[in-house]
């Protein structure tokens, strides 16, 4: 029963980053594993009831994720080193997650029974942010950026990245390396005077 209710949520997961969720019906989702939509009804009661699998498991794979990686501990550029990496690879991992998140938004998940999505992108920000702080004290990083601001920018470009990455031309550590240089040392070939 769970294996099956994994590839149903699975199933349904393309589908809803491919159409969005409300243009997603559940006879689509039954055509797509080979269930009449009527029998679809044994494993979920409903389509927000398959949304609520997708997400929850995303945010609290994502969490537990960022917690490990900040238990290793070391310096502010390290540990946001590596949460960018985690960062990427969960988003790569759960690319139709990433995509219903992005698309449901400012929809679907404004509605209270998704209250959850918001306290979960508040965990991850609260993460973030906390890493960025500690960089500022102890100079690592610009006192004079909004921590909020910095990680809202961060985020938004990583957010896009299921959509264009190629394994064949970089590693995920390449990508990370490298939009981190490019974020905290900009394009600039010297400092202005």
């Amino acid at each position: 029963m769970a294996e099956r209710r994994r590839q149903i949520a699975a199933a349904a997961g393309e589908l809803f980053a491919e159409r969005g969720v409300q243009a997603t019906t559940v006879r689509d989702i039954g055509e797509s594993v080979g269930l009449l939509s009527g029998s679809l009804y044994h494993y979920f009661k409903t389509k927000h009831e398959i949304v609520h699998e997708l997400m929850r498991s995303y945010g609290a794979d994502m969490l537990e994720r960022y917690e490990a990686e900040l238990r290793r501990g070391g310096t502010a550029e390290e540990q946001l080193e590596r949460l960018v990496v985690v960062t990427i690879r969960g988003l790569l991992e759960h690319a139709n997650e990433t995509t219903i998140l992005l698309q449901e938004q400012g929809r679907l998940f404004q509605g209270e029974e998704f209250a959850y999505v918001d306290e979960y992108m508040a965990q991850v920000a609260a993460v973030f942010i906390k890493v960025m702080v500690q960089g500022s004290s102890t100079g690592e990083f610009r006192a004079d950026v909004d921590p909020a601001f910095a990680y809202g920018m961060l985020m938004s470009v990583m957010g896009a990245v299921h959509r264009w990455y190629d394994p064949q031309v970089h590693s995920v550590e390449q990508v990370a390396k490298g939009w981190l240089d490019l974020y905290l040392n900009g394009i600039r070939a010297q400092a202005r005077t």
